[in-house]
């Protein structure tokens, strides 16, 4: 379900790729295919701490490098895709992570964690590096357009490097008034010089140089036709499209300014070790200023660039990283003390741990990942908030054998993440309409399968980080279209009345409820 402008280590993001046919085949979250990693053991439970060094948990996809591609340049040095080894001088590490973005499908998310966690890390350049990366990407179908008018040869056509720097320059000239103009090109045209020729160089002197003249003179699209949209608010025409004919001019307008919003960190408080009112108050002697959310009792929203890694609260299991909307889904499955509560799709652990904290921690939460490398983040979330309730498994949610039935079950299902475009700047870009064909039978099929081993007369929550019919409401007419005698349940008095829709489900809109687009269904069996 699930950045981005606010940094999230620990949470998850939801838009997973499609679960393999074939029996040999696995993939890897960015959807690449890859061999079974070393140790898989088929789907056998194992608790306790994390393995040594196992990795953090993370609410962005995960990015392993493996995709190469040559660099364009001779002699460019390698990157570390964890954010470690970027540069100190927060330009030129914007310009590493957009790079990587565009010519990788790296997640920036990911490496601007990294970055993020660096210690030592002059707090204004760690905001700098921050605004550059989420700004380019939020505003890149603006940017490119200015761009575009002003290369003879059009942007496309230029390098990835010298396509970046552009981005990055471009975006301080339009959209940072503390910046001035000449530090912005100057800067730009150095990098030109480091990861170019002088030629390039001179290529990006003299479009920013024109930019900066000319910029009081852009005058954006107003109109409220598909086109004008797409360009006023930076998104590709496919998902205007879409918004424009369900939502209507003034709803499309307002929700792609929310996507361009600069989004805060959310905290959920470990109410098994403190309240919500205790973390603001331990957050504020860190230094940190946090207020209370509004549609979840559990969540704090905190102001500015922080790395919840960082934090001593974070660090001490007293919260995780959570989104409001996200927050939400365990309070619609409302598990009770002593049931057995099955999570299909647990890593990184956000909700297994929240499941287990609304139980007080007395009843059994069985977290099932099929991915072992995200088995590892998951058991580290579990450690870290000290939660014993939580048996982290690892398998196949489709066709795991688990012997025994479960009073709740929660199916956060893999989907195309288009409630959370705020969050995760880059993924508009990376996305295209088919993704909405692929994933509802994957949603379907682990419905199904979730189904077999729910008790008679419990409940089935479903939830997704996005609220297209597709992944919403028609997966939830095809399911019970294909279980009879099952009922959809109201949950209302489980989430605020604000995000109820008439037929009983959740759906959390980023316009009208200031925070990632969801979705969450619950359903009892006869």
């Amino acid at each position: 379900m699930t950045d981005d402008g606010g940094d999230q280590t620990g949470a998850v993001n939801r838009s997973r790729p499609i679960f393999p046919r074939g029996g040999q085949v696995r993939y890897r979250r960015d959807g690449k295919p890859s061999a079974p990693p070393a140790g898989w053991n088929g789907g056998r439970e194992d608790r306790g701490a994390p393995a040594a060094g196992a990795p953090g948990a993370h609410r962005g996809k995960p990015w392993t490098g493996a995709t190469s591609v040559r660099e364009e340049r001779r002699g460019s040095a390698p990157f570390n895709t964890e954010g470690h080894s970027l540069p100190a001088d927060p330009r030129e590490a914007a310009l590493r992570i957009l790079h990587a973005v565009d010519t990788r499908s790296a997640f920036s998310d990911r490496l601007l964690d990294g970055a993020h966690a660096r210690a030592g890390a002059d707090p204004r350049d760690r905001a700098l590096l921050h605004e550059l990366v989420k700004g380019a990407l939020r505003w890149r179908g603006r940017i490119d357009s200015a761009l575009d008018a002003r290369i003879h040869v059009g942007l496309a056509n230029t390098q990835p490097w010298i396509r970046n720097i552009l981005r990055i320059g471009a975006y301080q000239i339009l959209f940072l008034d503390r910046v001035p103009i000449h530090a912005a090109v100057d800067e730009s045209v150095k990098l030109a010089h480091k990861y170019s020729h002088p030629g390039a160089a001179g290529l990006v002197n003299s479009v920013l140089r024109r930019l900066a003249e000319e910029r009081d003179k852009i005058q954006w699209p107003e109109g409220e036709d598909a086109v004008s949209l797409a360009a006023w608010g930076s998104h590709p025409l496919w998902i205007v499209e879409r918004w424009l004919a369900r939502f209507g001019p003034a709803d499309t307008r307002a929700l792609l300014a929310a996507d361009n919003r600069t989004v805060p960190t959310g905290l959920r408080a470990n109410t098994l070790r403190n309240s919500r009112e205790e973390l603001v108050e331990q957050l504020a002697r860190e230094g940190v200023e946090a207020r209370p959310a509004s549609l979840s009792p559990d969540l704090v929203w905190v102001e500015g660039h922080h790395s919840p890694g960082a934090l001593h609260s974070f660090k001490a299991g007293l919260c995780t990283a959570q989104d409001e909307s996200e927050a939400l889904v365990a309070r619609v499955v409302a598990p009770r003390p002593h049931e057995r509560v099955l999570d299909l799709c647990a890593a990184p652990g956000g909700k297994s741990t929240h499941l287990a904290e609304l139980m007080g921690d007395e009843g059994e939460v069985w977290a099932l990942e099929r991915d072992a490398h995200r088995v590892e983040t998951l058991k580290n979330t579990v450690a870290r908030l000290g939660v014993h309730a939580v048996h982290v498994v690892h398998g196949d949610g489709r066709d795991y054998p688990f012997p025994m039935p479960f009073d709740r079950i929660l199916v956060d299902a893999p989907c195309s993440g288009m409630g959370v475009l705020a969050r995760r700047a880059d993924a508009r870009w990376r996305k295209g309409p088919e993704v909405l064909a692929e994933m509802p039978p994957v949603q379907l099929e682990l419905l199904n399968a979730a189904a077999r081993h729910l008790a008679p007369g419990g409940r089935l929550v479903y939830s997704v980080c996005s609220f297209e019919p597709e992944e919403t409401d028609h997966v939830v007419a095809r399911f019970l279209a294909e279980q009879p005698g099952w009922t959809l349940e109201s949950v209302a008095g489980s989430v605020p009345d604000a995000v109820v829709t008439p037929e009983g489900t959740m759906r959390v809109l980023p316009h009208l409820h200031g925070c990632d687009g969801a979705f969450a269904a619950r359903f009892r069996k006869p």
